[in-house]
């Protein structure tokens, strides 16, 4: 069906004149003739009589009128609606990661760009690493933070590495470790884990890290929640793997990270739907970048366990 029929359908109703609507949408009125007959016979509904050599609109026509206003109404707002969200694209960052990562990396990047005076609405969202990438490809959000590699390669995202952080363990302050500058599986095998539940990730990474070994971890506190065990970590229930990019200590704490020999670093990545980051996502991994070698310039341990790529 012709839209503009339907537009002149429209502009005839509410001017009371063919000559005045065809003025209005720019067409002759010899053509706005022709638009209308074609409307009446596509819908096989005579819209108009004419009398006297005015257009009243007949019984059908006032009900086919009053359907079909607001459906005309609101493609007149398209226009408008697409400025909006293309304003909403420049001002609005939606962004989904795990827990961790949002406070040690997403929160301290978003104050980084609202210091530096970049105005914007955001959405933080944390979900199960299933989620995040189901929904990042699904377009749920403009941007999400992983730890390589991607669970479900069937899914179609663009993948960025950004950074890549040394394995450490966390451990409590006065924990006999802590005295040393860095362990080895052997030091940790038969030490008591905090650890999270099989399936997870730094969970497979201790089995495997302490498998490759011989080594069967010893988990005396078993948790789904990452930020859980951290703080299980520092109630001296036991010590467990991590980086820096999940934990950042703060002056005072009761726990402390040394680095672990032998396994490789771990890679974080930005993912999102296929084509061209949002302009706001593109600010926000500066600021991730910003925030990292700001942590790297003032603490020598992050310089070498954290590495932007």
């Amino acid at each position: 069906m012709n839209l503009k029929s339907l537009q002149l359908f429209r502009q005839i109703v509410l001017t009371g004149s063919l000559a005045e609507a065809s003025r209005q949408l720019n067409v002759s009125a010899s053509a706005a003739s022709r638009l209308l007959s074609l409307l009446e016979q596509e819908l096989d509904i005579s819209l108009f009589s004419r009398e006297k050599r005015q257009l009243v609109l007949t019984d059908d026509g006032d009900i086919f009128y009053r359907r079909v206003v607001q459906t005309l109404d609101g493609l007149d707002e398209i226009p408008t609606l697409a400025a909006d969200i293309r304003n909403r694209s420049h001002r609005r960052l939606s962004l989904v990661t795990a827990a961790p990562i949002a406070r040690s990396l997403v929160s301290p990047a978003l104050a980084h760009m609202e210091a530096g005076g970049r105005s914007m609405q955001c959405s933080l969202n944390v979900e199960t690493r299933f989620d995040i990438e189901s929904k990042v490809a699904a377009r749920s959000y403009n941007l999400g933070l992983i730890s390589l590699p991607v669970e479900n390669a069937i899914l179609d995202v663009d993948v960025e590495p950004i950074l890549e952080a040394g394995t450490e363990v966390l451990m409590p302050s006065d924990h006999p470790l802590a005295a040393r500058d860095e362990l080895t599986v052997e030091d940790i095998a038969r030490e008591r884990f905090v650890a999270l539940r099989p399936g997870q990730r730094w969970r497979d990474r201790l089995d495997q890290v302490l498998g490759v070994s011989g080594y069967e971890p010893q988990v005396a506190v078993e948790t789904s929640s990452s930020i859980v065990a951290l703080q299980l970590v520092r109630d001296r229930l036991g010590i467990t793997l991590t980086d820096r990019a999940s934990v950042e200590l703060l002056p005072g704490d009761q726990a402390v990270l040394r680095p672990l020999v032998g396994p490789r670093p771990v890679t974080y990545a930005a993912i999102h739907a296929p084509g061209p980051r949002a302009p706001l996502a593109t600010a926000f991994l500066d600021a991730v970048s910003a925030v990292i070698e700001a942590r790297r310039a003032t603490d020598p341990a992050a310089a070498a366990m954290l590495e932007l790529i």
